[in-house]
């Protein structure tokens, strides 16, 4: 068969690409929440937390967070829920695998927001940003007084939108 029959069909799929058909890796995704760890004897320098373990919280159900499974940072950016206007997590200071519980010195944390959904295009589809109202170092259904590793929770940015800023101080 001749090559140049196979040109018009190229030509044809070429051009009816349109620029929003294909979305770009530098397109931006949904931002996770950045939490930054200070220290509560002095509240302005940042602190590591030794062997770091996070969990989920998800209808009764505990999943640890895939590459938080003991590190040792200041610093953290885990994804917020896309699907309820809440998300639960479990802090565990002290983290060991042996075990699928939560081990360690473990803290709940509780997030409430409001969800802003926003059309990039075609392509890429649609991305959350946040509105942060209630940052708080125990789960308020919990009615047992909690344990805590965790002395405050501090919003620092209520907008979540990238991940450039840390949106929460926590003081431990």
């Amino acid at each position: 068969m001749n090559s140049r029959y196979w040109i018009v069909p190229i030509i044809f799929v070429l051009l009816t690409c349109e620029s929003d058909d294909i979305c770009p890796e530098s397109t931006q995704t949904t931002p996770r929440i950045v939490i930054t760890f200070y220290d509560i004897n002095n509240p302005n320098e940042k602190k590591n937390v030794e062997s770091l373990g996070i969990y989920t919280v998800n209808d009764g159900q505990i999943n640890i967070i895939e590459g938080f499974d003991g590190i040792n940072t200041d610093s953290i950016a885990i994804p917020l829920r896309d699907d309820e206007f809440e998300s639960n997590f479990k802090l565990s200071k002290d983290f060991s695998d042996a075990t699928v519980i939560p081990s360690g010195q473990t803290n709940h944390v509780y997030f409430n927001y409001e969800i802003n959904e926003i059309f990039v295009s075609r392509a890429c589809g649609f991305i959350n940003n946040y509105n942060l109202s209630l940052a708080l170092p125990y789960d308020p259904a919990d009615t047992s007084d909690p344990t805590s590793w965790i002395s405050d929770i501090i919003i620092l940015n209520d907008s979540i939108t990238n991940e450039n800023l840390s949106h929460v101080k926590i003081l431990h």
